[in-house]
């Protein structure tokens, strides 16, 4: 009896979290909302907003982010909460900053294959492994599709799908409906394991130590159990030459192969 209200506070608060990310990321859309951490403290509650813009978050003299302490605390009934903002370093490996930025592009009417490409592109110079844009909704008419762009390599399922690659979630919303956009990015620090390096000073190294090893002097080849097989090539004398010139193919004998029994048969 006791699991049920546990499993529906542990609810109430997933919730509670959604909407408060949610009003954080339409207030902030404009200054690069990467999303927050939040964590209960003894003093209250410590919110952590990630953004690639901390100055429009914190606003002249702090007067923005007063204004977000207060809805925060009166609209979902927060206990004191204490604000930080995070600037993120590089917003282009950012899967949320990312998807907010191509639904901010598609919001002013840009060509959906140009800003996903340009996103895509932006994303891979900053030195991704790899990257999935998917849009989805009425592009282009009155039925649904999805346009997905890809480039480099991505992890599907797995621990490197859980702990590589980055999510973001966006919606756009226009004449013809909501357009839906997920951002994946495949962090390039991420170890797979499927890389072959090859450390070449070592390779040498060893190299060398081989080499320096093997027998040199006939007597250590001779010791070692190798082989010697000498050849040469030396010329004809004079004398030689002057035998073979003498010879004649047509004076050469038939060579025999009969025994003497069979001589004497005949």
């Amino acid at each position: 009896m006791e699991t049920l209200p546990l499993a529906k506070h542990f609810i109430e608060q997933g919730i509670k979290l959604m909407q408060i990310n949610e009003y954080l990321r339409n207030e902030l859309s404009r200054a690069g909302f990467a999303g927050i951490d939040l964590q209960k403290t003894p003093l209250g509650v410590r919110i952590t907003l990630k953004t690639s813009r901390p100055g429009l978050v914190i606003g002249k003299g702090g007067k923005r982010i007063r204004e977000i302490t207060e809805e925060l605390e009166e609209r979902f009934e927060l206990e004191m909460p204490q604000i930080e903002v995070e600037e993120v370093q590089n917003p282009s490996l950012d899967a949320q900053i990312m998807a907010e930025r191509l639904a901010y592009s598609l919001d002013r009417g840009r060509h959906y294959r140009r800003a996903g490409y340009y996103i895509l592109r932006r994303i891979m110079d900053a030195g991704a492994k790899g990257c999935e844009i998917r849009i989805a909704g009425k592009i282009t008419s009155q039925r649904a599709r999805a346009q997905i762009f890809r480039a480099g390599t991505m992890k599907k399922s797995g621990q490197p799908a859980q702990e590589a690659v980055d999510k973001g979630v966006a919606q756009c919303i226009q004449k013809s409906g909501t357009l839906g956009i997920i951002v994946k990015i495949f962090h390039a620090n991420y170890d797979t394991g499927d890389e072959v390096i090859i450390k070449r000073d070592l390779l040498q190294k060893t190299q060398k130590e081989i080499e320096s090893k093997k027998p040199k002097t006939k007597a250590e080849k001779l010791k070692a159990g190798e082989y010697l097989v000498e050849e040469s090539e030396a010329e004809l004398t004079e004398e030689e030459k002057e035998l073979i010139d003498e010879v004649d193919e047509e004076e050469v004998a038939e060579a025999s192969i009969e025994t003497e029994e069979e001589s004497e048969e005949e």
